[in-house]
């Protein structure tokens, strides 16, 4: 298990031993979905025109079920557990939404495109730039947030929950 469900503290001791539990960090780059995704970007972006479609045809379903689960098994709870605790963790829900809206309005763009237009291409790395920003937000400053308002239970719920959503939508 390497995922944020292992860093909250779910699938067994494995994800315990391996990193602490959302704090300092949360899996980041460590993640192996998050880590696999940034290798098939970089895999598209270096791709021939003609086969660099096909690799985004892969990378792009993961990216919409790693949002969706994320926010179902997150943020959208964090944003009702303990929004007055902590005014950033309540306003990520919104912010991340807002990002992921952004994104989508890319990949919409992305889908018009044809893979050999150098405009898909920078739909694309607009698309990279911006999970990498995403991602370094959340290892910095969001996670090691989310260590301080949840106890240990409460994070090893979390990343059972995260675990058992992504087996079922990334496996079905």
């Amino acid at each position: 298990m390497d995922d944020h469900g292992a860093a909250l503290g779910g699938g067994g001791s494995e994800g315990l031993a391996r990193r602490p539990l959302l704090g300092p960090r949360l899996p980041g780059p460590r993640c192996y979905r998050v880590k696999k995704a940034k290798a098939t970007l970089k895999k598209v972006l270096k791709a021939s025109p003609e086969s660099r479609g096909a690799l985004w045809t892969e990378l792009e379903p993961e990216l919409k079920a790693h949002e969706q689960i994320e926010d179902a098994c997150l943020y959208g709870r964090l944003e009702r557990e303990v929004g007055r605790t902590d005014a950033k963790l309540a306003g990520w829900r919104a912010k991340h939404q807002k990002e992921v809206g952004r994104v989508e309005g890319l990949i919409e763009k992305i889908e018009s495109l044809e893979p050999e237009e150098k405009a898909w291409l920078a739909k694309v790395k607009a698309v990279g730039a911006s999970l990498e920003r995403h991602i370094r937000e959340e290892e910095q400053d969001i996670f090691p947030r989310i260590g301080k308002v949840w106890d240990g239970a409460r994070r090893k719920q979390a990343g059972a929950e995260l675990e058992e959503m992504k087996a079922g939508k990334l496996h079905a």
